[in-house]
């Protein structure tokens, strides 16, 4: 079956991930990961894109990007065939380096911006590269460092991350905000003050406590939880991949999220990106028939 077109257009914000083929390592030391920033940056300003949050792991990477021309086709293309052939050249290899084409998925959901942010700047934490927030701060190969401290690389854009977490009147509250949203991830230690753990959460049936920061906030991280038991990306779950991990995940969140959660199938599916009768369709289909006596 051909695949189908990019969806992409001017203004579209994207988050784009690729790894490397059979899972192997893309970046093998800094001169790998220099290599591939300095494309990022001088293709951002040819193709007319901008990157708000990026994130390099040894075999795989991250990038929230927005294209302002809708040209992220031309500007995937662009950086993965020149870090490649860059890539090959060094190491005397041949053949491709990553694994199929490259992924990536609208970002078209209120408040989804700041999860994505969030989420791809803590992939070294969650990863183990990093042990702590504050030593996040010191990594070079993650967006977050430039958004706390500044620097490089200056082709990050920190202007929708001010909109997006209230800039002041001194121009730095933003950033106390966005460390503050950072570091009240529970799946990082496993607990939140406000939430405990995801695990107990499920358990207990209690639903959504009062001082819960919403629906969307609580599935970002039971998204996170049940996609690393299922051993699926968070990625391909709400691109809509038919691969029956990711499949098996929408439906564990629809179920936990309706009956031990109380959140409604309404607004667990606009938040997937999912048709409501869809959602209702992928409940109800894992409900086993009764036996006829």
């Amino acid at each position: 079956m051909p695949r189908g077109p990019r969806i992409d257009f001017p203004g579209a914000i994207h988050h784009v991930y690729a790894r490397g083929i059979e899972k192997r390592d893309v970046f093998l030391d800094d001169a790998d990961r220099f290599s591939l920033l300095d494309r990022v940056g001088r293709n951002l300003a040819k193709c007319e894109m901008r990157c708000f949050a990026w994130a390099l792991l040894p075999n795989h990477f991250h990038f929230l990007l927005q294209s302002d021309t809708g040209r992220l086709p031309s500007f995937m293309h662009c950086l993965l065939t020149g870090y490649s052939k860059y890539f090959n050249e060094r190491y005397g290899r041949v053949g491709h380096l990553f694994q199929n084409r490259y992924k990536s998925s609208i970002v078209g959901k209120a408040g989804y911006f700041r999860d994505l942010v969030r989420y791809i700047h803590l992939n070294p934490l969650r990863s183990g590269i990093v042990r702590s927030v504050a030593e996040l701060e010191e990594y070079p190969w993650t967006g977050h460092r430039r958004v706390v401290r500044g620097g490089n690389p200056e082709w990050q854009d920190t202007s929708l991350l001010r909109i997006e977490f209230n800039d002041d009147a001194s121009g730095s509250g933003w950033i106390r905000n966005y460390l503050d949203y950072v570091e009240g991830v529970p799946d990082i230690t496993g607990k939140s003050d406000s939430l405990g753990t995801f695990a107990d959460l499920v358990e207990s049936g209690r639903g959504l406590p009062e001082d819960s920061t919403g629906p969307f906030e609580v599935l970002s991280d039971l998204l996170r939880q049940i996609s690393e038991r299922h051993g699926v990306p968070v990625e391909e779950v709400l691109a809509g991949d038919r691969k029956y991990a990711a499949v098996q995940v929408r439906r564990n969140i629809l179920e936990i999220g309706k009956s031990r959660l109380g959140i409604s199938i309404a607004q667990m599916s606009r938040w997937m990106g999912i048709k409501e009768n869809a959602a209702w369709y992928l409940l109800n289909s894992n409900k086993q028939p009764k036996k006829v006596l």
